[in-house]
Formats: structure tokens, C-alpha cells, sequence
């Protein structure tokens, strides 16, 4: 709530880099039907990788990790979880189903706030959805053994009130009118992180929220390519920058370039990632893809990439190599030789 007093964020002169950064997401958002009406197969399998990349990640990052089949079986709900770290998977599994079924409908109140915090834990016996008994500090371990405070949060004292204040400030019409739907979400996070308020699972949440408010401002492209999965990748840079912001955070006088700068990174580097997975949108020539299949359709023999390359000039291998992935599991065709030249045929 440190960033929204006195209105800081409407005040703050933003620098041009982080202005462009936003005008470019705003420009794949606007792209996102399109993606979706142009590869919906492709759309499918994205959205179920993100899912479980998303859960992997997010709890990876705090250190909770199990094999890859005991998180398939309990991301398709086959088993029950049979320690706490699997507990912890299943908790995150079911908030994010439900970020993604029902974002739209979902208000950003501290009631909602403490009643996704008690789903994630409620195959573990910690009590989820209570506000911090005590007062937490954050803090690192350093090569020589010894640990050095990052920063402190508010007090648990303080904590119900900050985060009914920052809600607060979240959905006063004059931020949404008046300051720029990325930088109010980004700041939101900043500051929930900052105020720390549960006694565990303050990261999750925090990542969770991301989702739902980027979905709620229709930025959809965390249910394809999991942003967790970039920060988990970037988490020196994540830690690093939301400690150069939290700086003088208390006193109202911190930074927020650093963070915005990095998570508005995130989420441009998520969409870049989603355009590259479902391929460039080029209007004027038609779905690539979908050339590539007509042009294997017209084949009457065998064929190699090499053939394809030669009826679609224009088009990289990555969305070749989509086009044959895409037939091959459809059953349409099927590889009889493998290596560089491998050859191809269709199956009648």
C-alpha cells in the first residue's frame, strides 16, 4: 500500500524503456483472438503444459520438488498426495484451475485473498487462509553461514489493515481510470510481497495473484506459457530487483522501476514465447502453417522437409516442423526414415 499513498504511482514519471516495453505487450494482447482462431490445437496442448509447468515452477522455486510421475499423477488428480511437498503441489493445482475457470468472477478483496491462501494448503495440516501470527523478516544466507535481513514487513498487527488498504487502493476507480492497467497489477504484487502477510506460501500467492490479475485485465497469455516458469528461470533477477525496490519502501521514498522493469520483462518474454510456440500472425499471406499442410496435402509420393521448404520458401522450420509434429499425432502421416533427410509419407 507504500506505493499507492500520497499517490505515488499516479505521480511517477515512467521511463521511456518501460513505456515501450508496455506498448508492446498491449500490442500482443491485442493479437491474442487471432492466435487463438489460427492454431487451436496447437492453443489446447499449451494450455496443458502450462498448467503443470506452471505448478512445477512456482512451488520449485520455494523449494518444493517431486518426480516428474508423481506430479503428472497428481496434477490428473490419479493419486492422493503422501507428503507434504505433494500436499503443497495439490493445494497449487486447485487454485490455479480455479484462477483459470473463473478469473473474471473473482474479486480482489482480503476475504478472497485469505480464502485462495487456505485452498493451497488444504491438503496440508498448516492453517491456510490466517493472516501471520507473528512478525516475519526476510532474510538470506550468505557463503560465510550468516544470514542478513533483506527486508522487514509490516508487523502482523498491521497486516490485516495493509492488505484491506491495498485492495482498496487496487479498486478505486481513479487508479484504474488514470494509471496504466500493467503498472497497477505489477505494483499490486510489489506491494503484497512487501507487506508478507501470511506466515507461509507469501511467493505462491503472490504468483497466483499475478495470474488472476493479468487475466482479469485481459492479458491471457499465462494460461498458454507459464510465467512461473520464466521468473523460476530469472529468480536471481527477481529476488535482486524486489530488494532494490523494497529499499525506503516503508518510508514511501523506494524505487519501483527496478521491479516493474522486471516483471513487465516477464511477461513480454512469455508472449514472445507464445507467439514463436503458435507461429507469426502474416495476414496478408495467409496461416503458414496451414500452408504447410496444404502443400503436404498436394504431395502424390514420399517427401522430405527439403520438399516443403521448396513449395514454402517463406517459411522457417520451427513452423515446418510444428505442421509435421501436428499430422504425425493426428495420424495423418508418418516418418519412415529417420536422420537429417528423413522422408515422410501419408498414411490412406
Amino acid at each position: 500500500m507504500m506505493s499507492f499513498r500520497n499517490e505515488k504511482i499516479k505521480k511517477m514519471s515512467v521511463p521511456m524503456n518501460i513505456v515501450r516495453t508496455i506498448s508492446k505487450i498491449n500490442e500482443y494482447k491485442g493479437k491474442q483472438d487471432l492466435y487463438y482462431q489460427q492454431s487451436p490445437e496447437i492453443i489446447k496442448t499449451l494450455k496443458e503444459v502450462a498448467i503443470i509447468q506452471s505448478t512445477r515452477a512456482s512451488n520449485s522455486i520455494e523449494g518444493i520438488v517431486i518426480n516428474d510421475k508423481r506430479l503428472q499423477d497428481i496434477m490428473n488428480q490419479k493419486v492422493k498426495p503422501q507428503s507434504r511437498s505433494e500436499e503443497e503441489i495439490a493445494g497449487y493445482r486447485d487454485v490455479l484451475s480455479t484462477i483459470h475457470s473463473s478469473s473474471d468472477s473473482i474479486p480482489i478483496t482480503s476475504s478472497v485473498i485469505r480464502q485462495l491462501h487456505r485452498d493451497l494448503y488444504k491438503f496440508s495440516p498448516i492453517d491456510g487462509g490466517s493472516w501471520k501470527n507473528g512478525d516475519n523478516i526476510i532474510q538470506e544466507s550468505l557463503p560465510s553461514g550468516e544470514r542478513r535481513v533483506r527486508f522487514r514487513p509490516v508487523s502482523a498487527f498491521q497486516t490485516p489493515h495493509a492488505i484491506d488498504e491495498l485492495c482498496s487502493y487496487f479498486n478505486d476507480p481513479t487508479y484504474k481510470n488514470e494509471v496504466e492497467p500493467l503498472i497497477l497489477i505489477c505494483t499490486f504484487i510489489f506491494d503484497f510481497l512487501c507487506i508478507h502477510p501470511f506466515d507461509d506460501g507469501n511467493g505462491r500467492m503472490a504468483r497466483l495473484l499475478t495470474l488472476l490479475l493479468l487475466y482479469k485485465s485481459g492479458y491471457e497469455v499465462g494460461r498458454f506459457i507459464s510465467i512461473e516458469k520464466i521468473i523460476e528461470e530469472s529468480k536471481e533477477s527477481y529476488y535482486e530487483t524486489l530488494e532494490k525496490s523494497s529499499q525506503f519502501w516503508h518510508e514511501e521514498e523506494h524505487d519501483l522501476f527496478p521491479w516493474l522493469e522486471y516483471m513487465l520483462g516477464v511477461i513480454i518474454a512469455a508472449f514472445k514465447e507464445f507467439e514463436s510456440r503458435v507461429g507469426t500472425i502474416d495476414d496478408s499471406r495467409g496461416n503458414k502453417g496451414g500452408r504447410v499442410i496444404e502443400a503436404i496435402e498436394h504431395f502424390v509420393s514420399d517427401f522430405s522437409k527439403a520438399d516443403i521448404r521448396k513449395a514454402c520458401p517463406d517459411v522457417g522450420d520451427s513452423t515446418i516442423n510444428r505442421a509435421l509434429d501436428k499430422l504425425k499425432k493426428e495420424g495423418v502421416i508418418k516418418r519412415i526414415t529417420a536422420g537429417r533427410d528423413a522422408q515422410w509419407r501419408k498414411i490412406k
